[in-house]
């Protein structure tokens, strides 16, 4: 019980006794007085405890009016911070100091000026399609590569866009002897090229990884049979979306490269069909060795393809070639590889910037480039032997 509870208990308890002092011993005059000052003493006491209180709250000042609370949602939020660059790692290993020049760099520049095309947001193309960027990095034996695949500039910043028509497949053998890898681009004219290049390159690594568990030894392999197995796939992929062989047309060159150098090099097999190709990094100069590749006449190249898949898998060409234990070889479409065979300054840069392996997201931006003129998708898988 509080202790007002208390108090007020005693004085009432006061006042009965005052009470029954009067009822029981009226003819005692000292009793009767003291009595009725017990009656009146309660009486006092039990209107100090509990009058006192309420007549002091109603004489306590009104309290300041508080002010108003405003609702979260109307707050409003504090400036965000722009996000701050990354840092580049000095050579010591230490983190250098953040500066607007340790900002991620721009793709390189090839030319006097920048494409508009590349500076263009990108659009979605209607259909669902495969996406815009893939990239990829991997070592097997003492093989290391960098892959990426990039959509061009003159697909994605028009109405009405078009899918990425690159694509790349890698793989190994049984064994993990043998690094294989293909890259396919899909002709433009096609209504689905996209789905050609991508199901082209995917089953090239596949069949040929199946023809080397038969039998491990590159030099062995058919050409034609491999492209003839390609040809179907693509053209049972196209059936089962209702589209035509001419729907999903492609070219594509497929490489194994053994991962062990022999004491007279390392062997590599290509097989293609069409204007995508190979090249090898001779000093500071990409140089193929591979492939079709566009004729430049006075600056315009040709476009004009003279064989793809699944239309003409008997046009398909087959080399062995030998390399140097140590090489840098590469497997690239016409948008990179056109860009190497008529721009000097791609070439150099591309030779000075890939002499080692660099880090990816570095391979993916180098293949994005900005050149004016050059507007096709690009494709590079390159691959570092013997590092």
């Amino acid at each position: 019980m509080a202790p007002r509870a208390d108090r007020v208990a005693a004085i009432f308890a006061v006042l009965l006794g005052g009470f029954l002092e009067l009822q029981l011993f009226a003819n005692e005059p000292l009793i009767t007085v003291a009595g009725t000052l017990a009656i009146l003493a309660g009486g006092i006491a039990l209107q100090t405890e509990l009058i006192g209180p309420w007549a002091a709250r109603r004489r306590r000042p009104a309290a300041a009016p508080q002010p108003a609370v405003v609702h979260p949602q109307y707050v409003p939020a504090p400036p965000v911070a722009p996000p701050r660059p990354m840092p580049k790692p000095a050579a010591d290993g230490a983190v250098a100091t953040l500066t607007r020049e340790t900002t991620y760099p721009a793709p390189p520049l090839f030319g006097q000026r920048p494409s508009r095309a590349h500076a263009l947001p990108w659009l979605l193309p209607k259909p669902v399609a495969q996406s815009g960027v893939a990239a990829d990095e991997a070592g097997l034996g003492d093989l290391t590569v960098r892959a990426a695949s990039l959509l061009g500039p003159g697909h994605r910043c028009e109405e009405p866009a078009v899918a990425r028509q690159d694509a790349y497949a890698l793989g190994r053998d049984p064994s993990g002897r043998y690094l294989i890898a293909a890259v396919a681009d899909g002709l433009s004219s096609s209504k689905r090229s996209d789905l050609g290049a991508a199901t082209a390159a995917e089953a090239a690594v596949d069949l040929i990884g199946r023809a080397l568990d038969r039998h491990p030894d590159p030099a062995a392999l058919d050409p034609g049979r491999l492209l003839h197995g390609v040809a179907e796939r693509m053209t049972d992929e196209a059936a089962q979306r209702g589209l035509t062989p001419q729907d999903v047309c492609a070219v594509l060159i497929a490489a194994v490269i053994d991962t062990r150098a022999g004491e007279h090099g390392r062997n590599c097999w290509f097989t293609w069909i069409g204007d995508v190709s190979a090249w090898q990094l001779r000093g500071d100069r990409w140089e193929p060795f591979a492939g079709d590749l566009k004729q430049d006449e006075g600056g315009i190249s040709s476009n004009a393809v003279n064989a793809c898949l699944p239309l003409h898998p008997d046009r398909a060409e087959r080399k062995l070639y030998r390399f140097p234990a140590v090489a840098v070889l590469a497997l690239v479409s016409d948008g990179i590889g056109d860009a190497w065979t008529m721009m000097s300054e791609a070439n150099t840069y591309f030779a000075r910037q890939w002499t080692a392996p660099p880090p990816l997201g570095a391979f993916l931006n180098d293949v994005g480039y900005d050149a004016r003129g050059f507007q096709d998708d690009r494709t590079a898988v390159a691959i570092w032997a013997g590092r």
